[in-house]
């Protein structure tokens, strides 16, 4: 299992496709499911059955791991994410495992922010939202260092993608209200607040001094 799980020698979109074919077969002839052992034939004669019963092979196979065993899947779980060329499909599919060890209250030991931008990244708008959401509650209990202006930026972007706007108006409502967060003037043009852009750009224009008010002014004026 730790071998088939093995990511570090990866590189190109043709080894992650032959990773996670061999990964899903060997999660299916491992499992102490009888019913998913069965299908393991099937995936071998079709990728695409393996790649479906990927996230339930996984969990079946992981409660029955040491956790040395779990560790180095993790790790190579991790190599995964944070590869440049694995297609957009592989890593939409590890997301969903992600997203199912959560559901199974079994949380895979992997960075929330990082889950979150991948999302953002295969526009899984709703994941990234989940994950994004999270980070936000971090952030606001002060359990998590992560800049709030960064935060808040990616929730009003999401809740956009998903056509929220008055849950993106909401976090931009409670960051001014809670976190003291400096507002940008954009983030009213992504709310299509434009009388409230206006008038933020009007007074950054007019409060511009010093060194920076030749740029401030450029700033405020294409605004």
């Amino acid at each position: 299992m730790r071998s088939a799980g093995e990511a570090s020698q990866r590189s190109t979109r043709e080894d992650w496709a032959e990773w996670m074919r061999h990964f899903s077969i060997a999660l299916l002839k491992e499992s102490p499911s009888p019913a998913l052992r069965t299908c393991a034939r099937l995936a071998q004669l079709q990728p695409s059955v393996g790649r479906e019963l990927f996230a339930a092979g996984f969990a079946s196979c992981w409660a029955q791991m040491t956790e040395s065993s779990q560790e180095q899947l993790v790790r190579s779980l991790k190599t995964a994410f944070s590869s440049q060329n694995i297609p957009p499909e592989i890593l939409a599919t590890l997301l969903n495992l992600a997203e199912f060890m959560e559901h199974d209250e079994k949380p895979l030991p992997i960075d929330t922010r990082l889950l979150g931008a991948l999302a953002e990244k295969c526009r899984a708008y709703a994941k990234a939202l989940h994950y994004k959401e999270m980070e936000f509650e971090a952030v606001c209990s002060k359990k998590m260092g992560a800049n709030p202006v960064t935060v808040v930026e990616s929730l009003i972007h999401i809740n956009n993608q998903l056509h929220q706007h008055e849950a993106a108006i909401g976090i931009l409502t409670y960051s001014q209200q809670h976190l003291e967060v400096q507002l940008k003037e954009s983030w009213y043009e992504k709310l299509h607040r434009w009388d409230e852009a206006l008038r933020a750009y009007t007074m950054k224009s007019s409060q511009a001094s010093g060194p920076l008010q030749h740029s401030q002014n450029l700033d405020a004026t294409l605004g």
